[in-house]
């Protein structure tokens, strides 16, 4: 019986090397398998807490950017620990498909990656100011103003509740 392709997860935020939450990755001992980029053009904005969004599918009014990021290749133990701590069981992230091309031998690799909740991920590419705030790479800068989870009032489900907040509010004019 031919062995399952193990998967590949895409992660273009604080999980990459040098960054906050990258130690993660470390302790549930996940190769790195290299840098990649998005296949087509994707939205990445930032949210509360300097937190990356990658949106499901640009807005029709966007043409998105391709976005930089990392390959890992988790173990299924892994891959429960990571969506842990992405909150997929309060509707913080989605894993789903993506295809990105790995960086120098362009090979093209099916893997999976955490998106913004589809229930807010439009109204938060909005609220963040739609095209004119997606970027292409979550940099050191951005990583700066990151406020790890045991920082937020209320740990994990914070993020949610940030993000209803800023929702909430009006941009600044």
């Amino acid at each position: 019986m031919a062995e399952a392709t193990p998967t590949r997860v895409f992660v273009y935020g604080t999980l990459k090397r040098g960054f906050p939450n990258h130690p993660l990755l470390v302790a549930c001992a996940c190769p790195f398998v290299g840098a990649a980029s998005t296949a087509a053009p994707a939205s990445l904005v930032i949210g509360p807490y300097s937190v990356p969004f990658l949106l499901p599918t640009p807005s029709s009014s966007s043409s998105g950017r391709v976005v930089s990021g990392e390959l890992y290749a988790p173990s299924p133990a892994a891959l429960a620990e990571l969506d842990a701590f992405e909150g997929t069981h309060i509707g913080a992230y989605e894993r789903r498909p993506i295809t990105v091309v790995a960086d120098g031998s362009g090979e093209v690799v099916e893997a999976e990656a955490y998106f913004a909740h589809p229930s807010y991920a439009e109204a938060l590419w909005r609220r963040c100011g739609g095209e004119a705030a997606e970027i292409g790479e979550y940099t050191a800068e951005h990583a700066a103003s990151y406020v790890p989870i045991n920082e937020r009032a209320t740990g994990a489900a914070g993020l949610m509740e940030a993000i209803h907040r800023f929702l909430a509010t009006a941009p600044d004019s």
